[in-house]
């Protein structure tokens, strides 16, 4: 007779009762509950492009042949196109799919048992989830009535147990563009610091050029959002060489 706990006894205690990452519902299981044409879908809360992607993209998917062979370790040839782009030397770069895998390779190496991560909180969930996993405590610093990023509150918040600061800009789901000011006095902490710009494309401002004075910078982008490829899952970040490599 099998034992009536079953396969779940051997889970991570700290993972028991665990709240998972809530990802949006495909817009074909939504079309089926409300009853609307897929085609007069649009998701907001993906915030996924309605335009889609390039039509140069499309057609250099068809006319790919290889996607039978896998795709280099090393990145080479993306390294090197996204270091024009990003204006960051190659060895700085890693791509992933999609930045929500940055995000949970990136607190793997930082984050354990009894650590701490500090939030600035509403803001994009993945990184809550990422810190947990790895049974770390997320510690929540509220943006103020106009959701910005209160850095005496984020400074005041750091303990001996902090391990990493995420900082989303623009922010996920308000909007809010963090003034640069205000990243290097976070910066100026010496921990971790994680800068989001997955929607950098939309307000054209980025920290990637102080990543060479501030060896603790990590900048994550993405082509979810303003590419409209999504459905791709490619993304990317800038990291100090030693973390890159």
């Amino acid at each position: 007779m099998a034992d009536s706990e079953g396969i779940e006894k051997y889970i991570l205690s700290n993972l028991k009762g665990f709240t998972g990452y809530s990802a949006s519902t495909s817009p074909d299981t939504l079309a089926g509950k409300v009853d609307v044409p897929l085609k007069d879908i649009i998701k907001m809360n993906a915030n996924e492009n309605p335009y889609g992607c390039s039509p140069r993209v499309l057609k250099a998917l068809a006319d790919t042949r290889t996607f039978h062979i896998y795709p280099d370790d090393g990145q080479l040839e993306l390294r090197r196109l996204l270091s024009g782009y990003a204006g960051a030397p190659p060895e700085r770069i890693v791509a992933g799919h999609g930045s929500n895998t940055l995000i949970d390779l990136i607190v793997r190496l930082f984050v354990g048992p009894g650590d701490e991560v500090i939030n600035c909180v509403p803001t994009f969930d993945i990184y809550r989830f990422s810190t947990e996993i790895c049974g770390g405590t997320m510690v929540n610093s509220r943006r103020d009535a106009d959701f910005a990023v209160d850095v005496k509150a984020v400074k005041a918040a750091i303990t001996s147990r902090t391990k990493m600061i995420f900082l989303a800009t623009p922010n996920n789901p308000t909007g809010n563009v963090i003034p640069r000011p205000d990243i290097l006095k976070v910066l100026e902490t010496g921990l971790p610091v994680v800068v989001d710009e997955a929607y950098y494309e939309f307000s054209g401002e980025t920290i990637i050029p102080e990543a060479a004075r501030y060896p603790n910078l990590m900048v994550l982008r993405s082509f979810s959002k303003w590419a409209g490829l999504a459905g791709l899952r490619v993304g990317y970040g800038v990291f100090p060489p030693q973390i890159a490599a």
